[in-house]
């Protein structure tokens, strides 16, 4: 051990229950058996189980898609979104697939557009929800949802700053007491090919863990040079465009790369001491390219000195490279290649060519039914997913800043990203200026935490 990890002994101690939950989190939630765990909440194995979707959007329909295609009887009862023609798409699309239309019952009357939807939808009898809305929201709609007694389904990230992962935490607690199922969208946790690598390192087949390198280095995203059309309110182009902006996505090294975040946190066991980083704005510039940058690199301390070295990046015609590799005293071991972890392969190819790979998009919610049901391990995510978001909210503290960050600093941080409230009449946090452009963090000068 470092003196430099000595210095630390407090700082570990305050994470030893963290680590302890999280490692039987994930013991009960990757294997098969072995251990029965008691569970109140529920719904028996022959009642159909009513879904509630909360977010219409791509990746919202795509998760209802599969919850439908779950084990066991089910059925899609009730759906919100801001905006009614997202509905109406999302059905449409789901009602195309005759193995889900005698599997969809959402007649006008639960259909609901606005702010509250979510309120209404979890009012509408529903047993699962399924938070897909932009990552600004899900701390908001998964403390709702746990008040309701629902079980839940939510897309990463978790939450996009310190005050949205404390609300996290608190709403764990009351989860737990419930017994309620919660799995996250990181699907790589019920992945074959990464279950299988974990294991591998867990039984020294690299020696002991040195380093881990992540990419997550891909063309621009989130409609980048989408402008502001005539006529729409600030609010509006700003929550149609949230993958541009900072307060609703958390900048894209949280709402792509907490992917590759999650499996060092998986691998090491733990979230990291500190972190410290750089990034910038090289190519998204002007009308319709939000607030946030381009490009991240952050180094992440661990335990006993272990370093995650983690790249990101959106920008055009540059290397597109996504992957994990994980360093030890014995060898190199990448986990995974890709955006989806598959290589070459999509979520797209697995379900219409039926390719023999396990779909882990699938996986996650036939895990999810089955912890509902009590046929399956009890699964309870979110404590890992809310964990590796935060982890990188504070790798993004970190870039903004120029600055170490630790992790006590960054969750105690007071920084809120988004408005006092959300409604249609409210002001979002950021504006443009007068040609149209927003502001970035400049290190040194803006205040990250």
């Amino acid at each position: 051990m470092s003196q430099n990890d000595r210095a630390q002994g407090s700082e570990r101690t305050s994470r030893r229950g963290f680590l302890g939950r999280v490692a039987a989190s994930a013991a009960v939630g990757s294997l098969a058996g072995g251990i029965a765990i008691a569970r109140g909440a529920h719904v028996a194995g022959t009642d159909a189980l009513r879904i509630g979707l909360v977010g219409c959007g791509n990746r919202g329909t795509g998760a209802c898609r599969e919850a439908l295609l779950a084990p066991g009887a089910k059925k899609l009862v009730a759906v919100g979104d801001l905006f009614p023609e997202r509905m109406e798409i999302s059905l449409k699309n789901l009602q195309k697939y005759e193995d889900l239309a005698p599997n969809i019952d959402v007649p006008r009357e639960r259909q609901f557009a606005g702010f509250d939807a979510y309120q209404q939808v979890l009012a509408a009898g529903v047993d699962l929800v399924l938070l897909a809305t932009p990552p600004h929201f899900r701390p908001l709609h998964y403390a709702a949802a746990v008040q309701a007694g629902k079980h839940v389904f939510m897309e990463k990230p978790c939450c996009v700053d310190a005050p949205g992962y404390r609300a996290l935490v608190a709403a764990n607690e009351r989860a737990k007491q419930k017994k309620l199922s919660v799995v996250v969208g990181l699907q790589r946790r019920h992945q074959r090919n990464y279950l299988d690598g974990v294991e591998r390192i867990r039984s020294g087949a690299i020696g002991e863990v040195t380093y881990i390198r992540t990419y997550y280095n891909v063309q621009a995203g989130g409609r980048s040079g989408w402008v502001k059309p005539a006529g729409m309110s600030e609010l509006e182009y700003q929550l149609r465009h949230w993958a541009m902006f900072l307060w609703l996505s958390g900048d894209h090294i949280v709402e792509q790369a907490t992917h590759l975040i999650d499996v060092a946190n998986w691998v090491v066991g733990d979230h990291p001491l500190r972190a410290n980083g750089m990034g910038g704005r090289e190519l998204r510039f002007g009308p319709g390219n939000g607030d946030i940058w381009d490009h991240h690199f952050i180094e992440f301390e661990y335990s006993g000195g272990v370093r995650c070295f983690c790249q990101a990046r959106q920008q055009a015609a540059t290397w597109e490279h996504v992957s994990e590799n994980v360093h030890g005293t014995k060898g190199l071991l990448t986990l995974g290649t890709g955006a989806w972890g598959m290589g070459n392969l999509t979520p797209r190819e697995l379900r219409d060519k039926k390719r023999a790979v396990d779909n882990p998009y699938q996986t996650e919610h036939d895990d999810l039914v089955a912890s509902i049901r009590g046929g399956g391990p009890h699964r309870f995510d979110i404590e890992y997913g809310a964990v590796s978001s935060m982890t990188a909210v504070m790798g993004r503290m970190a870039t903004y800043s120029g600055n170490v960050v630790t992790w006590d600093e960054a969750t105690r941080s007071e920084l809120r990203l988004g408005p006092e409230r959300c409604a249609w009449d409210a002001e979002p946090p950021v504006k443009p200026d007068a040609a149209g452009a927003y502001a970035a963090a400049k290190p040194g000068l803006t205040k990250a935490r």
